[in-house]
């Protein structure tokens, strides 16, 4: 009988599958390498056709790997990395360009001059969107593309092109043609407006893009579709699609306004649930969609009132339809709950610079090992603005420095620094959301890969000065799209869901108020030094 979901996690350096059973748990987990191409300086693509390929083989072994049969499947998540696009042939489903993943800055110049001579298409993009002109996010990549390949301008006029994020190109392939886009995605884009909850004609218009060749915008527990014959033995239904950072988000359990996360991967990423309405940052932080779907207490509303009308039997058994998204019943609106983000650019990726540009070490995981070899960073200062600097500063132009080293600085000290650097950027974030949120942070909920990092988790609660705490099972960003599945086709209820966040570890904060004043006093003369 089916039981599982399998989540689908298209992330920047690897493409993953993971199942979850009837209890919210990952049972088997797949995963392939991408590549991440870099032509000329500031481009960032990849092989779109590998990301797919990539991530249907992991579709595919993580089922064989969990000793189950396509029938065991309820349904499909899919989480994803943001703001990357990719633009495809809608005759030959092919891609007609590398995909421009979210950290190229081909843009920057482009992005920063259109800045310069027009501020008040910055004010009016913010309180659109709720974003900045930056080339992090889509609609200059795409405006790009259109403007520097005569094949796709020609092909634009022959109703042939289709973009999307990830997740656009995602369940392209896995329908065989729906061309859709998720709600959260689309407000990564710089084009849709979050007030409105539709595409901004005026944006649009502003980066030249043709509006046909944009996918239709959808809610998150929308029905996306079921994968076409011959993927799998069943056809399977896309029950669920999250960003990323949003999925990772609803999987930390952060449900309450004022409740915050941060994902320490490739970048780092902060957010912070501020609830039905969206509130516009005073500090250059970003608003963002956290997901729109309907609420479990609809579903519980609709079956308990067929119950009381219809006899508890039947009702009960249409309650479970209703729960499971059969379109029998008239559904209530869907809720759109809103967040504060911070974007850091660089994090993990400043440990892979320091592994494989350096050699410090052969592993990612040895850098907490190294940093540990001395108490401090000897005065080093880290600014790790390799592809320019991210949410409170927006300087994408800038350049990484390392300062304060002596003839006495050694590899360790450097490692620290850059352990101590993820840190500084997370507190500048998280100070600059409490102010525009009005709400006190009392805890940070972690997760991703260096949120195994205990040496940087500790230095994080106490550069802080209020606890952090790290899930048990760290699969957050995959397991908050797969409950929102299941939450769609009813394999789970909402008790489910607030039991199935269990604390694997808790850092107190343990440094002195003088201490970490020193701390960010000296951070902080390095970042006015070079901004």
């Amino acid at each position: 009988m089916p039981g599982h979901i399998l989540a689908i996690d298209q992330g920047t350096t690897s493409s993953r599958a993971v199942i979850f059973n009837d209890n919210a748990q990952p049972i088997a987990i797949a995963q392939k390498p991408t590549n991440l191409l870099t032509p000329k300086t500031g481009y960032v693509e990849q092989d779109a056709m590998q990301i797919w390929h990539t991530q249907l083989s992991c579709m595919q072994n993580v089922i064989n790997q969990a000793d189950l049969l396509a029938t065991d499947i309820e349904g499909l998540a899919i989480t994803n990395q943001r703001e990357s696009i990719v633009m495809w042939d809608k005759l030959t489903h092919q891609p007609l360009a590398p995909a421009i993943i979210w950290q190229d800055r081909r843009t920057s110049n482009w992005c920063e001059n259109i800045q310069n001579a027009n501020q008040e298409l910055d004010a009016f993009i913010q309180k659109t969107t709720g974003l900045r002109l930056d080339p992090y996010f889509s609609a200059s990549k795409i405006s790009w593309l259109l403007n520097n390949n005569a094949e796709i301008k020609a092909l634009v006029g022959a109703n042939r092109v289709a973009v999307g994020t990830i997740d656009s190109w995602l369940i392209y392939k896995l329908t065989g043609g729906e061309h859709v886009i998720e709600v959260t995605n689309a407000a990564r884009t710089l084009l849709f407006d979050i007030n409105t909850m539709q595409w901004s004609d005026e944006l649009i218009t502003k980066f030249d893009i043709a509006k046909s060749i944009l996918p239709k915008v959808v809610a998150s527990d929308a029905e996306f579709g079921k994968t076409q014959k011959g993927l799998f033995a069943k056809q399977l239904p896309i029950y669920a699609v999250l960003g990323d950072q949003q999925a990772a988000l609803f999987g930390q359990g952060c449900h309450e306004p004022g409740m915050a996360k941060n994902t320490y991967g490739t970048g780092c990423f902060m957010l912070m649930n501020i609830g039905d309405k969206p509130t516009f940052s005073k500090h250059q932080l970003l608003t963002t969609v956290a997901w729109q779907h309907q609420k479990l207490s609809d579903y519980h509303h609709v079956s308990s009132q067929l119950s009381h009308q219809l006899g508890n039997q039947i009702g009960s058994q249409i309650g479970k339809l209703v729960k499971s998204g059969k379109r029998i019943l008239h559904h209530p609106p869907k809720q759109t709950t809103y967040a504060l983000e911070g974007s850091v650019f660089m994090a993990g990726a400043i440990v892979q610079w320091l592994r494989d540009n350096l050699g410090m070490f052969s592993n990612s995981e040895d850098v907490e090992v190294l940093a540990g070899e001395v108490n401090d960073t000897g005065g080093v200062v880290l600014l790790p603005a390799f592809t320019g600097l991210g949410a409170p500063y927006w300087k994408p132009n800038l350049t990484a420095s390392i300062s304060g080293m002596t003839r006495g600085t050694k590899k360790a000290h450097i490692a620290r620094a850059a352990l101590e650097a993820i840190a500084f950027q997370t507190h500048d974030v998280l100070v600059a959301m409490q102010k525009d949120s009005m709400h006190n942070l009392t805890e940070l909920r972690v997760d991703g890969g260096a949120a195994k990092n205990d040496l940087l988790m500790q230095f994080q609660a106490d550069i802080l000065g209020v606890p952090v705490l790290r899930p048990s099972n760290t699969e957050v960003t995959a397991k908050g799209v797969a409950l929102l599945a299941g939450i769609k086709s009813g394999l789970y209820d909402e008790q489910m869901i607030i039991d199935s966040w269990k604390l694997d570890k808790r850092f107190e904060p343990s440094m002195s108020q003088d201490e970490r004043e020193y701390h960010l006093h000296k951070w902080q003369q390095v970042i006015n030094r070079y901004i």
